[in-house]
């Protein structure tokens, strides 16, 4: 499976982003890039894209609501969550994820212009954005530690999968400090601290020491994608692209990258079935050109007969019937024809028979043709019998039609 394109974007900066590749193991496989969106359009058209966004525009909670239902639950998210929210509730976009443990719901929200905002950003760099999700909720957090990291000035702490939250560097030790001294909370067994370089002090190691939880420090020294990378699959429930924002197209980028390919294959089918039909109904109108040339000889040698249905099989037969009544001469018109038939029939596309005749052990056939060539390949072919022969004893050329005259006989 291709790669995932991971992009860190904050609206603040919005012609600017952060990216880079990720595999299914959670590893990154290029290099980590800055840079304007329009850098953007080749990797996206190879590669799911999927924006994790600065949770600074994000309202991200952890709300207890009486119902499990999906729909019902986001109906009842706006008047559960409006004391929290300066704006209005009718302008918030919400999504939520429901606890399978308890009756808690984790309820992402953002104002509806500014995911608008969002979307048109990216759709004017001709990127299509399948997934957006909160930076702060891919950290490493699980049921039983927390992840904090530091960025620039501000600070993440994520206490569950779904749980999270950005604030200013200062405020974190007075967080850490709410949240642990909250005797209802369940305290975490291990905290994860994600610093930004060597040289990080926005951790106070010392006042997180007195509550005996094991403290992991680990530097990044580069940019927190290295750390999302590993853990932004666990906020994939909380894509803000659903309801009246999902995305409308499935299809992902490779479709766009096989779109010229795929639609010269198809003119090529077309043009293939094209000149097949056409090969088709050349055939068939041949076919029923030397039927009626066959039915025609048929009839000059026949013309008591009013019934054809197969020509070919009623000149034998009646060649046949011939024959056995009234016996067949060495040198009679009978055993001509019979002789001649299969030469007559095979070559007959090209000439137009126009008279029979028979006397003194000859017959002479009247035919009509485009050139000469015709008359001379039909004598030839007859000749290559070794019981009769044939010659031109005649031929002429008038209005673009050459007329000619065979004699066929017994060979001596």
């Amino acid at each position: 499976m291709s790669d995932t394109l991971l992009i860190h974007y904050n609206i603040e900066n919005n012609s600017q982003a952060s990216w880079a590749l990720c595999n299914d193991a959670g590893e990154l496989t290029s290099r980590i890039t800055n840079g304007p969106l329009a850098d953007l359009h080749d990797l996206a058209i190879k590669h799911l894209s999927v924006v994790l966004l600065d949770s600074q525009c994000l309202h991200i909670n952890e709300l207890q609501l009486p119902t499990q239902n999906l729909q019902k639950m986001l109906k009842a998210v706006p008047f559960a969550i409006e004391e929290f929210i300066a704006d209005d509730i009718e302008n918030i976009h919400f999504v939520a994820s429901k606890s399978k443990a308890s009756n808690t719901a984790n309820v992402v929200g953002i104002n509806k212009s500014t995911l608008q905002l969002i979307i048109d950003n990216f759709q004017a760099a001709d990127i299509t954005i399948e997934k957006i999700i909160p930076d702060a909720l891919c950290l490493a957090a699980n049921d039983t530690q927390w992840a904090a990291l530091n960025f620039q000035d501000n600070s993440y702490l994520q206490t569950s999968k779904l749980n999270g939250m950005m604030v200013p560097h200062d405020t974190l030790t007075y967080l850490f400090a709410n949240k642990l001294d909250d005797e209802s909370a369940t305290k975490p067994e291990k905290i994860l601290l994600f610093r930004e370089s060597e040289n990080d002090t926005a951790f106070d190691l010392e006042s997180l020491e007195k509550y005996d939880i094991e403290l992991v420090e680990i530097t990044y020294n580069t940019h927190p994608l290295v750390v999302f990378c590993g853990n932004y699959r666990q906020a994939l429930p909380l894509n803000l692209l659903q309801q009246e924002f999902k995305v409308k197209s499935k299809s992902s980028g490779y479709w766009k990258q096989w779109r010229l390919a795929a639609s010269l294959a198809g003119v090529w089918l077309l043009l293939h079935l094209g000149v097949t039909a056409f090969q088709l109904s050349q055939i068939k109108e041949e076919n029923i050109l030397t039927k009626n040339k066959i039915e025609k000889i048929y009839k000059t040698a026949f013309p008591k007969s009013r019934k054809i249905n197969n020509a070919r099989r009623q000149m034998e037969q009646k060649l046949k019937a011939l024959k056995s009544n009234s016996g067949t001469t060495s040198n009679g018109l009978l055993f001509i024809l019979q002789k001649s038939f299969n030469s007559l029939d095979q070559e007959a596309k090209d000439v137009t028979f126009q008279s029979i005749t028979y006397r003194n052990n000859r017959m002479d056939i009247g035919l009509d043709s485009k050139n000469l060539q015709a008359i001379e390949t039909l004598n030839k072919k007859l000749n290559s019998n070794d019981e009769i022969k044939s010659e031109i004893s005649s031929s002429s050329s008038e209005n673009n039609k050459v007329k000619g005259n065979l004699r066929i006989e017994v060979r001596s």
